[in-house]
């Protein structure tokens, strides 16, 4: 294993509405001082602290391998560093954080690892409230200490060296009382550190010597050797996988999730008036949600916790809302196109997972195909699932389903997945996907 020093990030950018959980988050006042240099290393929010966060990025250009296999990541923070509150805080008035951490495409929440004093914790853990002058969440011992994250834990994300430029962390308030002040103090003391493996896809490497000193290389397959000669010229296999945490909720049966991240939902994705599989169903979009759906014994209690299936109840997922009658609908998401591969003859594969409980549950089909829009008779059906079990209650563990896209490993058209969903029996039918990965190797 090889561990990276801490590294301070490089930007910031304003949270807005990117994580999708219905606030609108303004920035913390001179977001720049938790890395720029000086003698002012503090961050302070103001008197008026609710709903400010920032994204801070830019933490790594090339400093983990590109065929690495990143095991952990954590939030790291030296003795100079802290957040919480100010000392003109009132000791009646208070502050509620969270922390996130990026992957470059996606945010996941994580804990809170110890709890200040004058501070309490959430019952998961993923906030923190302070109340009071000076109360800080830092580091109370020598050296390096850890907020946030594991060196063997992925917080739920998936994490590529190809964009290790965009990794990055996010501090945020989102609640408070009265007029408290919140500080955040960096300044290079604040950051990333990753924890990776070598892959070990290359066992046979030429190292310490300069390449024109080789004369040649027997008894070697050319497709074990890794040229790090020039790695810059490496192209990172696919390994794309979507969790909307950043996107939107929407849990309304008369409306439907509106994508952030390129995907395509409802009528948006289909081609004609219906999607037409078994009848005329009327087309309606996905919603999207954290924690449990608003249908009692049926859904999730929150997004997949990958690898092994188990739920997060503060990350999100998408879902087939039916009350309200729409289980007579037929619910069509489309994914963004296929990237392209690396090596036509690698393997392609499409993974998500799915949770399924409930006395009413419908059928989930999934197609294929290379028009941006499509229905059920120009498109290609990949797989059907039309009976359900292993679903006891709202808390089982999702379910991964794999599907082989190998006859699909076209780098000259652009294919599309299609999800849909359709012939729940009533309102206990709220049918969720999420985790959706496509993957070459």
């Amino acid at each position: 294993m090889a561990v990276t020093s801490i590294e301070a990030p490089t930007s910031n950018t304003t949270l807005g509405t990117s994580l999708g959980d219905g606030n609108n988050y303004v920035s913390w006042t001179y977001p720049e001082r938790m890395y720029s240099s000086g003698t002012n290393v503090c961050v302070a929010s103001g008197s008026t602290a609710g709903n400010r966060g920032n994204l801070w990025s830019g933490c790594f250009t090339a400093n983990i391998p590109v065929d690495a296999v990143i095991t952990g990541i954590e939030l790291v923070a030296d003795v100079n560093a802290r957040f919480g509150n100010a000392g003109s805080t009132g000791s009646t008035e208070s502050l509620t954080y969270r922390m996130y951490l990026y992957n470059g495409i996606d945010y996941a929440p994580v804990q809170f690892l110890s709890t200040p004093f004058g501070g309490s914790l959430s019952s998961n853990g993923y906030e923190l409230t302070l109340t009071g002058a000076n109360r800080y969440y830092r580091n109370n011992s020598t050296g390096l200490d850890i907020l946030a994250g594991s060196s063997t834990s992925l917080s739920g994300l998936n994490w590529s060296p190809y964009y290790q430029n965009n990794f990055g962390f996010v501090i945020l308030t989102n609640a408070k009382v009265n007029t408290p002040v919140g500080i955040l103090s960096g300044q290079g003391d604040m950051g990333l550190r990753v924890t990776y493996s070598v892959s070990s896809n290359y066992p046979n490497t030429v190292t310490g010597i300069a390449p024109n000193d080789i004369d040649e290389v027997t008894t070697v397959e050319t497709t074990s050797i890794l040229n790090r000669s020039f790695p810059n010229t490496w192209v990172a296999p696919i390994d794309k996988i979507y969790q909307f945490e950043g996107e939107a909720t929407q849990v309304n049966p008369t409306s439907s999730w509106i994508p952030s991240n390129d995907w395509v939902n409802g009528n948006s994705a289909t081609s004609g008036t219906y999607w037409g599989r078994s009848s005329n169903k009327t087309v309606k979009g996905w919603n999207c949600d954290f924690g449990s759906t608003p249908s009692s014994t049926t859904g999730p209690l929150g997004g997949v916790v990958i690898p092994g299936g188990t739920q997060n109840s503060a990350t999100k997922y998408i879902y087939t809302e039916v009350s309200s009658g729409r289980n007579a609908y037929c619910f069509v998401a489309r994914t963004p196109v296929i990237p392209t591969m690396n090596n036509e003859s690698s393997d392609l594969t499409l993974k998500f997972w799915v949770h399924a409980y409930g006395s009413a549950m419908g059928d989930l089909y999934v197609y294929i195909d290379d028009a941006a829009t499509s229905n059920h008779s120009s498109a290609t059906e990949l797989a059907a699932y039309e009976s359900w079990s292993g679903f006891t209650s709202s808390s089982s563990n999702y379910q991964e389903k794999i599907i082989s896209l190998n006859n699909y490993r076209s780098n000259t058209t652009d294919y599309y997945i299609y999800f849909v969903s359709q012939n729940a029996t009533s309102w206990r039918g709220d049918l969720t996907i999420d985790g959706v990965q496509i993957i070459e190797g």
